[in-house]
């Protein structure tokens, strides 16, 4: 049966069975609901009272800096201070509202207003890094690439416009070193914003080393004891020579496979002796020209367009092709194997086009070869060498045609000190004046004034050298008088550049080498 109004009725069982209550709602008693308000508002303040309760048992907070938690920072509240721990975590008893003082080696110290901790009584806080930026610059300004910058445990490297930065910097000794620069190094406060080091370049003076002579222990202890008396501070090697030998037993396969190896003399052995007395060492490369190689890989090598085979030189030397990039692989990979051994710099040779033979019929891989192509093509290989050899230690230089830092164009080589001054550490004009032709300068006859000659050349390259890279010159150590080779080592010393002297077998004159 169906019931109606505001009773209630409430069914329960008996021993009689089932019988029927009527109820009806009790009338409404304030003192009764007031306290009902009270215990809902004493709930909801406890509810938001828990977080505090639970501080009397620490808040983690979490220090972040910039690789995620931050060990060893100092997190400072209302009653007392504690250290951050591996992870970056610190425990602190304290009662919002607070201000946590946060602070950190390498990091701005900061102030953190805590309104409230939240439920799970964790904090998670971050500083910013202190940073530092710098520059790396040679004599004349210009930014040094590839520099190690280091300070207190940091380390970078400088990009290729000589600017660096640290983060999570502190105060201390900034150290910048390259090989065939000069280390420097400068104090920083901890509070300036930048810091600017200078480095002047290692003024090279150099004896060149022949394979041959490196394997005759005689010949070159004789050349060791030369250095030693004399101002001499640099040899020069070979890794790969003009006939295309490598002379010594070069693990690189192509070499072995191409029958390039030469048993002459050990890398490891004459590297020891030089650098027992302090000697800086340099190797050359000799790149493109290759006369073991091209016969053997005539893919890579230079054709001539008349008879279809190789194309050579007028001695009859093969090349390789500069604008085929698979013709690189070798020579960088005597190059990085060379690092490798120990010498502290790679000195790439014959890193041109050619121009001693018939170039009317020299076919390329790629025949767009203007000079801005072959500018192009050098500067592409010199900067890919750099890539290699830097991160392994080792400095970059190029032999050049001394005749391109006198005149404007590439003549021919793609070799411009304007652009390749970028692209090494080092440039070194061949500047021999037995090379010049009658009317140079104004003279009949330029052979018979070597000083006259290295010093114009020198003049009119040193503003060529846009890019920051030393201008280390060759000098003819051959043909003349112990006093002419002295006066032609007195201009480049004038001139604060350095010399390396050249003499195909290394017979090179005591005489003519500026003692202590």
């Amino acid at each position: 049966m169906a019931q109606r109004g505001s009773d209630l009725r409430i069914f329960s069982s008996g021993s009689s069975g089932y019988r029927r209550r009527r109820r009806f709602l009790p009338n409404f008693n304030p003192r009764k609901a007031m306290l009902i308000v009270i215990v809902a508002a004493l709930a909801v303040s406890a509810w938001k009272l828990i977080p505090t309760m639970f501080q009397g048992d620490k808040t983690v907070v979490t220090v972040l800096g910039t690789r995620g938690g931050l060990a060893g920072a100092t997190v400072a509240g209302p009653n007392g201070s504690t250290i951050s721990g591996e992870n970056g975590r610190a425990a602190l008893e304290f009662i919002a509202p607070a201000t946590l003082q946060i602070s950190a080696p390498g990091y701005i110290e900061a102030s953190f207003p805590i309104d409230e901790v939240p439920l799970d009584q964790a904090l998670h806080l971050q500083l910013e890094p202190i940073r530092v930026a710098g520059r790396v610059v040679g004599p004349n300004g210009i930014g040094v690439a590839a520099v190690e910058v280091s300070l207190g445990d940091l380390q970078t490297q400088t990009d290729g416009y000589g600017n660096f930065e640290f983060v999570e910097a502190l105060a201390g000794e900034v150290t910048a070193s390259k090989t065939a620069w000069t280390p420097a190094s400068t104090a920083w406060d901890g509070k300036a914003a930048r810091i600017d080091v200078t480095l002047d370049p290692f003024i090279v003076r150099g004896l060149r080393v022949d394979g041959l002579a490196a394997g005759d222990q005689e010949k070159y202890t004789g050349i060791l004891r030369m250095a030693e008396a004399s101002t001499v501070n640099t040899l020069i090697f070979d890794t790969k020579d003009e006939k295309g030998i490598v002379p010594y037993l070069s693990q690189v396969q192509e070499a072995r496979d191409i029958g390039a190896v030469a048993d002459r003399y050990q890398p490891r052995e004459v590297l020891a002796a030089a650098h027992e007395r302090g000697l800086y060492t340099i190797t050359r490369v000799v790149t493109f020209q290759d006369p073991v190689r091209a016969p053997v890989r005539e893919e890579l090598a230079l054709h001539n367009s008349a008879t279809g085979g190789i194309w050579t030189t007028g001695q009859g030397l093969g090349w390789m092709d500069p604008t085929d990039r698979e013709a690189w692989e070798y020579p960088l990979d005597l190059a990085v194997e060379a690092c490798q051994l120990g010498f502290d710099e790679i000195q790439f040779d014959y890193v041109r086009f050619p121009t001693d033979g018939d170039l009317s019929v020299v076919q390329y891989d790629d025949p767009t070869t203007s000079a801005t192509e072959r500018i192009a093509t050098v500067d592409a290989f010199l900067k890919e060498a750099g890539n290699r050899l830097h991160p392994l230690g080792c400095a970059v230089s190029a032999d050049v045609f001394a005749i391109v830092m006198s005149v404007t164009d590439d003549q021919m080589l793609g070799q411009r000190p304007e652009e390749l001054s970028w692209s090494v550490d080092a440039i070194s004009p061949m500047i021999y004046a037995s090379h010049y032709g009658t009317g140079w300068l104004g003279f009949d006859r330029p052979v018979d004034h070597p000083d006259a000659v290295i010093g114009n050349a020198l003049d009119s390259g040193i503003p060529k050298m846009a890019g920051g890279a030393v201008l280390r010159p060759w000098i003819q150590g051959w043909g003349y008088t112990e006093a002419q080779i002295e006066a032609s080592i007195a201009e480049a010393e004038e001139r604060g550049v350095g010399w390396m002297l050249w003499h195909s077998s290394s017979d090179h004159l005591m005489g003519s080498l500026p003692l202590e």
